[in-house]
């Protein structure tokens, strides 16, 4: 049985491939990356919210 691991995205500010790193995760719970090469970081998926839990409105 083989584990196939998913090649880290590349670098949208440098196009680097080989110094990416995982480097956490983001509010919404999305994969952070950061790039060893310019020192820069970045996420593989955005989402454009302002909260990433939906809050529920109660009317009074």
């Amino acid at each position: 049985m083989f584990i196939y691991r998913k090649p880290p995205p590349a670098c949208p500010y440098c196009d680097d491939t080989t110094q990416v790193r995982k480097h956490g995760t983001s509010r919404c719970g999305f994969q952070r990356y950061r790039c060893c090469d310019c020192g820069r970081t970045f996420q593989g998926k955005y989402v454009y919210q302002t909260s990433c839990q939906a809050q529920s409105v109660t009317e009074a």
